[in-house]
């Protein structure tokens, strides 16, 4: 099977596997490790559980194991505590292997090649607030050498212990888009630096072919929506570190798609990538991967907002009006009640060169310059009252 065929199997059986109860909004560690230990039960010892430690707030990390083979794979998810999607689709894997992994030829064979290392949950104190850091409030991507928090001890013990030839960095990235095109990023990947002249050793060639393999094999399903995260070296993060060390690294932001504010989607192609570059290391077939796949994608860009309304009428009481577009961004820090929706309004005038998530007809509505500020963050209730626009739902 090529990786592109095996790629469009996965994509068309993915809601199979999909754990539906398992959500963005539910996915913190008590239900994640209830719903892991009940796989693992359910796997037929095909899969492994172990605890690595525990958090300053004495949550357990967990390390799941699943294979037999010589080739280590180390995956680690959710460093960020705000950034569930991977955590999500590597659930969806699990699952996966539960149903699939003593049945299927090609994925035993695989399981015979490699020895697949999960650690779904990293920071499982910020899951449990939906926040970026620590509950010490320290960024654990940045703390891959001061080793200061307890999680950041886990995993680099974890890369020490195991010694992964591959490694995946599993993370969710702001609303971007594909370089200066209206395309949103539906996935950004890397290969990351691990000096500050990028150069390119063989472990980083080999995380450049695996990137190389899940770009081609996506494209498919997204053409013109996959980019290249920043490859600016950062000394203290754990994907360059990760590199540094001998594991080649691929780091996958998991970025956004229009009218899909769970990432649903998204959480598939995370599903369908991993488990075809999974494929490909076992079988070596990432070796022939033109590397092109991965160097002519674009970086990420900023021509994107959640949401624009356009054909608006602007009025200032000089009597000047003129129609313009309305921007949008919704943060997910102001946002953690679904019902009570909070965006910012971050341009006003020509957005016709920028794309959204979500695009609403203004129809022409007037609406005053002192109603409508750059940087003033408003109810979404009370922004469509002003345009007497029908209210919409800014987090569906």
């Amino acid at each position: 099977m090529t990786p592109s065929s095996l790629a469009r199997h996965l994509f068309s059986t993915y809601e199979r596997y999909r754990l539906d109860d398992l959500t963005p909004q539910n996915c913190k560690h008590e239900r994640v490790f209830a719903e892991l230990f009940d796989l693992v039960v359910k796997s037929d010892k095909l899969m492994a559980m172990e605890e690595l430690g525990s958090t300053i707030e004495d949550r357990s990390i967990q390390l799941i194991r699943i294979g037999r083979g010589h080739k280590r794979v180390l995956l680690w998810s959710q460093m960020h505590g705000d950034e569930s999607t991977a955590t999500l689709a590597l659930m969806d894997i699990f699952n996966f292997f539960v149903h699939s992994g003593h049945d299927k030829k090609w994925v035993r064979e695989m399981l015979d090649e490699l020895t697949l290392c999960f650690i779904p949950m990293l920071n499982p104190d910020g899951a449990e607030r939906i926040e970026r850091r620590t509950a010490v409030g320290i960024d654990m991507n940045r703390d891959a050498l001061d080793l200061a928090t307890p999680e950041a001890h886990i995993l680099r013990n974890a890369q020490r212990r195991l010694k992964p030839t591959f490694g995946f960095n599993l993370h969710d990235q702001e609303l971007s888009s594909v370089g200066n095109s209206k395309n949103v990023t539906a996935l950004a990947l890397l290969a990351p630096a691990l000096d500050e002249k990028k150069t390119r050793p063989p472990g980083r060639v080999r995380a450049i072919r695996v990137a190389a393999l899940i770009a081609r094999t996506l494209d498919q399903f997204v053409h013109g929506h996959l980019a290249t995260y920043d490859d600016a070296f950062e000394p203290r993060a754990f994907g360059d570190n990760m590199q540094r060390w001998g594991t080649s690294t691929v780091l996958i932001e998991s970025g956004h798609w229009p009218d899909d504010g769970r990432k649903i989607f998204i959480r598939k192609l995370n599903y369908v990538g991993i488990l075809s570059a999974l494929h490909g290391i076992s079988n070596g077939s990432y070796q022939d991967v033109d590397m092109d796949y991965y160097t002519h994608l674009v970086p990420n860009g900023k021509r994107v907002y959640d949401l624009i309304i356009r054909g608006v009428k602007l009025r200032h009481q000089t009597g000047w009006s003129h129609a313009v577009d309305i921007g949008l961004s919704i943060d997910p820090q102001l946002n953690k009640e679904p019902d009570k929706a909070i965006v910012t309004i971050k341009d006003l005038g020509d957005l016709k060169a920028y794309g959204a998530l979500r695009t609403v007809d203004g129809a022409s509505r007037v609406v005053s310059t002192n109603q409508i500020v750059v940087n003033q963050s408003i109810s979404a209730v009370k922004l469509f009252g002003i345009l007497q626009l029908p209210n919409i739902d800014a987090n569906r």
